[in-house]
Parts: structure tokens; C-alpha cells; sequence
């Protein structure tokens, strides 16, 4: 045999000797395939080539490359003293065949070490590191909705080992989600309704999944309005004094609260009877009240607007008016039972030929007949029995306001008629110092509202005032087929009322609500129970 046989033979031989020296270990699941979620069992695996005296061990490393026996080590050695195989960790060695195993159960982000196995007169394996992966311990932070009209931009701060990020949306009440997954920290949706409530909620997660007992952060949000406001509700002039010139006026937002519309801010202004501005206030969204100084007696028109940035060119404002009242010294008025004077012959009707013509008469004024007589006054037809009331008395006192008569304009009764207030000729003021006012009564629509001159002439619709100075006398018409005695452009029963400013002496008259024919049915105070009492006198 020459030499190089011979070295070839003694270099396989020492190639074959380190090989049977070498110590094997391995894991299951393995660790080349990345981290291994927790709550799964692993087992490491070490293998020898067994022999004389030689024992195998498993040794953890620390972070300084220093290690120990399993044994002894504070985290696994009492568990593995047990060495019961129900417990989380158990251990086995066999010698004689030269293997050792290590089996950890339900790993956790704690059993994340490095492991090497070591036999005596052998040699020390590779190492192999556990890299357990656990769901985030803690959950999103810093949730945050940037809602648009249709769209909501949702953002959130990162969190440590989240990897994805589970996160939608849904309208208030709603039980499904619109969800996505996502890497980023922030996600826009499109395709919301505006003006709208939402929910929105966002997990974060890894490959181990979300952790138990950690909630989703959630947050509600709004969609930008663009509709307008609606005008304000129930607006008032709260009740003032005599000569009171500081003045409160007050609303609610009821109708935008129902439909959550916004208001941005209100503003509300003052102008006298010419319609010239005296005072203005801009207030905010949430206002429902605005106090004024007044420059003093007079009548003045309140006028509230609603505002957002979609309120231009659409009409939200309201108005109501107030009248400065200019004495400090109210009258004490003592008031005489009227009576009614039956008249010497009973009046007698009778039934036009032809339909007189209905239009409305121009500065009308009313003409007296005589007591007891049954001549129709000029341009009248079909009166009907004329009532008087006496003058309401003052103790020593000038005359006041005596209610007049009232008559039907057409030949259609119940579709028109006239009130009068006369001013006795003793009084010591004039039918140009009288004004009329109406209030709606009880469940009519507008219920409690009084309206002066002023709007009943500008609202109501077949209603004009009249002033005849040559008589004392002031006059309220009402003509048409239908009264319409409100904005709303509906009929309703109320009560006329004419005052004059010196004494504030007044009288009523009840008109009820048109009956099934178009006509209306006219009360004058407490006269209708002596004009009953008198229409039966004479029957019997």
C-alpha cells in the first residue's frame, strides 16, 4: 500500500470520528418558518451518537451567552423536577440511544429563549431561539373621526406588535359593520349620508390574532350638514310694563333639534313702524333669547334669522311685533252693564231679486239708521238688527270707546261684515287715536296670538281699517268669501278688539269660525243673551 492510500484512509478515518462526535438539535413547529404563535406546544429534540459515558443535557443561554441546566433554571427547573408529562414542561433524556426532548405547552412571549443541548465527551450543539409571536397587549389609542358630508376619515396612533389593523363603520342603530383591513393608521370611507350619526371601532391584531379581553376603540361622528335651518320656534316678546323700553324677546330651536340641523348663530335685529333699524344683535347657534333699549314709546317689529353656511338665499327669519305703550299710569275703569233698546217696530228683511255685486267698498263709512225704523241704510242689504252699546264709564272720568253696530256689505249674509267704534262726542280724543288688534282664540292655529293694526292690515286678507273724522267713527271690514286672519293663510275664530291710546277704554267683538255655508256667526260681548231674550220678546 503507498503513502497516499495510507492518508487517505487516516483522513477519512478522523472525518468519520468528529462526525459520530457531533450533538443535533432541532424544534417542532420549527423556527426557519418565522415566529411561532403562542398557545402552541413545542418540542425540542436534541440527538447523539450514544457511547461510553456519554450524557446528555439541555442547557438555556442568557443574553450574555452564559447558560445553565435546565434544571436549575428559576423559570422551567421545578416544573421539570416534577418530570410529569401532564405538567406544561416536560423533559426526557435517554443515553443509551442518545436522545434528548423538550416539551413546552401553551408558549407564551416568556418561553421567547435560546436552547443548546450538550453531551459529555461529545460536545455542545448548535443553538436554537424560540420566537413565540403574541396578539398586541394593548389596544388602539387615540381613535379620531374627520367626518366630510359623505366621507369620514378615521385615524388612530400605532400600537407595539400590531402588524394589521381591523377597522369600519355603521350607521347609530344599525347591527352590521362596513369593515376593512389595514396596515396604515389611518382609513377614509366614502359614500356616507350627510347629516347623519355613525359609529366607528377599530382593532389592532398580528399573525396570533387579537388578544383576549382587549375591547376595539370606538368613537360616533356626524356627517357635515348642508341643509339650511329652519326658522326659530315659539317666538315672544316677553310681557313689559307700562313705558317699559328694555325689552327681552325669546325663542327655541325645537324644529332644527328634531331634524339635528345646525345653527351657527342667530341674529336678531329691531326696527321701529318705519321700518328703520334701531337695534341688531349676532349671537350664537345656541341663543334663544336677546334683550333691547328701546329709544321710547312706539310700535316696534323683532326679527329673528337662523344662520349656517347653506342659509343664503333661503328665508329663516321670524318676526313679531311689539307695541311701547306710552303712558306709566294705567286707567281704573269701572265698567256699567250695557243694555239694548228694543225698538218700536220690528225690523222685517227681505230676500234681493238679484246678487249684488261683492266688491270690496273703498273708505266705507257707516250710516245710523233710526231707532225703530226698518229702512235699509244706503248701500246695505239684509242688516241685521243694530246693537249699541252704551258707553263704558269711568267714575268722573271723560267718555270712552262705545261699540258700534255692525251690518253685512253684500247680499250674501255672513260672508262680510263691519265693526265700528265710536268716539262720543265728549271724549277728549279722536277715532285717529284708536287702534284694533286681534287675538286667535283657543285651539285655532296660532293659538294666544295677538296681532296689532299694523299686521292685521298687512296679513290678514280681505281686511281694511277705515277712519271717518266727520263721525268720530273707526271702522273694521271684512270682506270675501273666506276670513283669513293669519299667515298661514287658514280662517280661525278670535277677537277683535279696538283701544284708544289715551285711556286704553276699549270693546270686543267674537268672530267665530266660518260655518259650513261660508258665513260667519259674530258675537258682541255679553250681547248675544239680550239679543236672544229680544228676538223672543217679540215672537210672543
Amino acid at each position: 500500500m503507498d503513502s497516499i492510500t495510507i492518508h487517505i484512509i487516516f483522513l477519512l478515518s478522523i472525518f468519520a470520528c468528529v462526525q459520530n462526535r457531533s450533538v443535533n438539535i432541532s424544534s417542532i413547529p420549527s423556527t426557519a418558518g418565522g415566529p411561532i404563535t403562542w398557545h402552541q406546544t413545542v418540542t425540542i429534540q436534541c440527538s447523539w451518537t450514544p457511547g461510553n459515558r456519554m450524557y446528555g443535557d439541555i442547557i438555556i443561554k442568557g443574553e450574555e451567552g452564559s447558560g445553565q441546566t435546565i434544571w436549575n433554571d428559576p423559570l422551567y427547573g421545578n416544573i421539570v423536577g416534577l418530570e410529569d408529562p401532564l405538567q406544561r414542561l416536560y423533559l426526557t433524556i435517554n443515553d443509551d440511544e442518545g436522545l434528548a426532548s423538550l416539551t413546552i405547552k401553551d408558549v407564551t412571549v416568556e418561553d421567547s429563549r435560546t436552547f443548546v443541548c450538550t453531551v459529555s465527551r461529545r460536545g455542545t450543539s448548535d443553538p436554537i431561539t424560540l420566537d413565540i409571536l403574541e396578539p398586541p397587549s394593548t389596544g388602539v389609542s387615540n381613535f379620531a373621526a374627520t367626518p366630510e358630508f359623505t366621507s369620514v376619515t378615521l385615524s388612530w396612533d400605532a400600537v407595539d406588535g400590531a402588524t394589521s389593523y381591523n377597522v369600519g363603520w355603521r350607521p347609530v342603530g344599525v347591527v352590521d359593520w362596513t369593515s376593512v383591513d389595514t396596515t396604515n393608521t389611518s382609513h377614509t370611507f366614502e359614500g356616507l349620508d350627510v347629516a347623519s350619526s355613525f359609529e366607528a371601532k377599530v382593532d389592532a391584531s398580528n399573525a396570533a390574532g387579537i388578544r383576549e379581553g382587549i375591547e376595539p376603540a370606538e368613537v360616533t361622528f356626524t356627517t357635515k350638514d348642508n341643509r339650511p335651518p329652519h326658522p326659530v320656534d315659539g317666538l315672544v316678546v316677553e310681557t313689559a310694563a307700562y313705558n317699559q323700553t328694555e325689552l327681552t324677546v325669546s325663542w327655541s330651536l325645537d324644529s332644527n333639534t328634531a331634524e339635528s340641523r345646525v345653527v351657527t348663530g342667530v341674529k336678531v335685529s329691531v326696527g321701529d313702524s318705519e321700518g328703520v333699524e334701531v337695534g341688531s344683535q349676532e349671537l350664537s347657534g345656541s341663543a334663544t333669547s336677546a334683550t333691547f333699549q328701546l329709544e321710547g314709546p312706539g310700535e316696534y317689529v323683532f326679527t329673528v334669522t337662523t344662520v349656517n353656511d347653506f342659509s343664503e338665499g333661503v328665508e329663516t327669519s321670524r318676526e313679531v311685533s311689539h307695541l311701547v305703550k306710552e303712558t306709566t299710569d294705567p286707567p281704573v275703569i269701572t265698567t256699567q252693564k250695557p243694555t239694548t233698546k228694543k225698538p218700536t217696530n220690528k225690523p222685517t228683511t227681505k230676500k234681493p231679486t238679484e246678487k249684488p255685486a261683492t266688491e270690496k267698498p273703498t273708505n266705507k263709512t257707516v250710516e245710523e239708521p233710526t231707532e225703530g225704523s226698518t229702512e235699509k241704510p244706503t248701500n246695505q242689504t239684509d242688516p241685521l238688527p243694530i246693537l249699541v252699546t252704551e258707553p263704558v264709564v269711568a267714575t268722573e272720568a271723560p267718555s270712552y270707546v262705545t261699540c258700534g253696530p255692525y251690518r253685512h256689505l253684500t247680499s250674501n249674509p255672513g260672508k262680510a261684515f263691519q265693526l265700528v267704534c265710536l268716539v262720543p262726542g265728549d271724549a277728549d280724543f279722536t277715532a285717529e287715536q284708536i287702534d284694533w288688534s286681534f287675538k286667535v282664540a283657543e285651539g285655532q292655529v296660532g293659538e294666544g296670538q295677538i296681532y296689532t293694526q299694523g299686521e292685521i292690515e298687512k296679513k290678514f286678507k280681505g281686511v281694511s281699517i277705515t277712519t271717518d273724522i266727520t263721525k268720530n267713527i273707526s271702522a273694521l271690514h271684512i270682506d270675501g268669501e273666506q276670513i283669513y286672519i293669519n299667515e298661514y293663510l287658514q280662517d280661525a275664530s278670535g277677537t277683535f278688539t279696538c283701544e284708544d291710546r289715551v285711556h286704553e277704554s276699549k270693546c270686543s267683538y267674537m268672530v267665530e269660525r266660518p260655518n259650513i255655508n261660508g258665513g260667519v256667526t259674530l258675537k258682541l260681548n255679553t250681547f248675544i243673551l239680550l239679543l236672544l231674550i229680544f228676538f223672543l220678546s217679540t215672537c210672543f
